[in-house]
């Protein structure tokens, strides 16, 4: 059962139990009306009756005592006795409900006379009552119908509570919702939705801490790499420097000259190649020019490294003039085309690789696509540190990474990244 449906139901059985009771009130009350009018009818028959009667003084007077006389006055008056003025409250006047002057009727009983006359404020004090009445009831109504209201509400409205409960498990990075089962369609949707966002929020949560161990491990074997490098590349180096420097400070009174230069171009050679290995070092730690105008010769100069590595595949590129960018921004374009050349020449079983980076209105795209045998929904489904922290990157920069299926097979992996806006002059 939904919502609308039960509150409906609950609020119609409850209105119509109120329409029940104010009904048998209603009943009480003009049963009791009805037996007041007929008793003051008798009275007005009896009071009539005895004044023809021998005795109509007495039957009269005793008629008067019991009262019950409903819209009409009765009074014996003496003879000579001044008949009173007519009853009316001031409330009546105020309010305008005045009826005018009022006809006496008189009847001589011997040395009195019976005088009668319309007594139009008790019908003003009967229907006053009576729209009293109406009125509480009517006020009692509304009141009962809102608490009733607010107390079908609330029923139906209680499995918020286990929702909100749910959804602070999740906060504190519980697994499951442990939402119970709900008699409500709605909720039963909602809690659906929940459980739904509880999972994606565990594969999320895996990913992130895969991500980060995958991470530490790359950051603890690029490590490892870089000191093997400076012991392997750079220690040599130095030490065949340092040899030649000792050579030429022992022996340079008495060596050839001819030695003296050998020893020197073998220095300068060993100094050369540090040079060039610790270049080719910073520029894969963080390539130099990326936050300037360079960005496209950044781009070039990685491709040409590439080519220069793999002379057997065929690498064509296109790089458009790009406009200087931020340094987190050139460094996020920078990574991608690095990492897409380093996953097809790893993983892909290509031999040709097509790059792109072009200009399209507010955004840099960079496209890179290869002949191999990859899949993108797998891909994308198993990704490796490299296609996460690339995507994370391009996040934080407010850039995206798409991975699609090649036309003629293969992967294309395609990173937008915003351009900077231009100034209007």
């Amino acid at each position: 059962m939904d919502l609308r449906r039960t509150l409906v139901i609950r609020l119609a059985i409850s209105f119509l139990l109120l329409i029940l009771v104010f009904s048998g009130i209603w009943l009480i009350d003009l049963r009791k009306d009805a037996l007041a009018e007929e008793i003051a009818a008798s009275r007005l028959v009896d009071l009539l009756l005895a004044a023809d009667g021998p005795n109509a003084q007495t039957e009269v007077a005793k008629v008067l005592r019991q009262g019950d006389l409903r819209h009409i006055e009765a009074t014996l008056l003496h003879d000579g006795e001044t008949a009173p003025a007519p009853k009316q409250s001031d409330w009546i006047a105020r309010l305008g409900l005045s009826t005018g002057p009022s006809h006496d009727y008189r009847i001589p009983l011997g040395d009195r006379t019976l005088l009668i006359r319309p007594d139009p404020e008790s019908e003003f004090r009967e229907k006053l009552g009576a729209s009293v009445q109406v009125l509480t009831m009517l006020l009692v109504f509304c009141m009962a119908s809102l608490g009733l209201t607010w107390f079908a509400a609330h029923r139906a409205l209680s499995p918020v509570k286990e929702l909100e409960a749910g959804l602070l498990r999740l906060e504190v990075e519980e697994n499951s919702a442990r939402l119970p089962q709900f008699a409500l369609r709605e909720f039963t949707a909602i809690a659906g939705v929940v459980d739904r966002l509880a999972a994606s929020l565990n594969r999320a949560r895996e990913k992130q801490h895969l991500l980060t161990r995958q991470l530490m491990e790359v950051q603890d074997k690029e490590r490892r790499e870089l000191a093997a490098e400076l012991h392997d590349e750079f220690g040599q180096s130095l030490a065949a420097i340092s040899a030649s420097a000792a050579y030429i400070e022992r022996h340079a009174p008495e060596t050839d000259p001819s030695v003296l230069i050998d020893c020197a171009r073998e220095i300068g050679g060993e100094s050369r190649r540090i040079s060039g290995h610790v270049r080719q070092m910073l520029s894969s730690l963080r390539p130099y020019g990326i936050e300037d105008s360079g960005i496209g010769e950044s781009l070039s100069e990685l491709l040409a490294g590439w080519k220069a590595r793999l002379p057997d595949w065929r690498i064509e590129s296109r790089i458009d003039p790009l406009p200087s960018l931020p340094a987190p921004t050139g460094l996020a374009l920078y990574r991608s085309l690095q990492e897409a050349l380093t996953n097809c020449v790893r993983h892909s079983g290509a031999d040709h690789i097509g790059v792109q980076c072009t200009l399209e209105g507010d955004w840099i795209r960079l496209s890179v696509v290869d002949n191999g045998n990859g899949n993108a929904r797998l891909l994308s489904e198993q990704s490796g540190s490299g296609l996460l922290g690339l995507r994370e990157r391009l996040t934080m920069i407010g850039g995206n990474l798409a991975i699609e299926d090649g036309e003629l097979g293969g992967i294309v992996l395609i990173a937008r990244v915003p351009a900077p806006i231009k100034a209007e002059s």
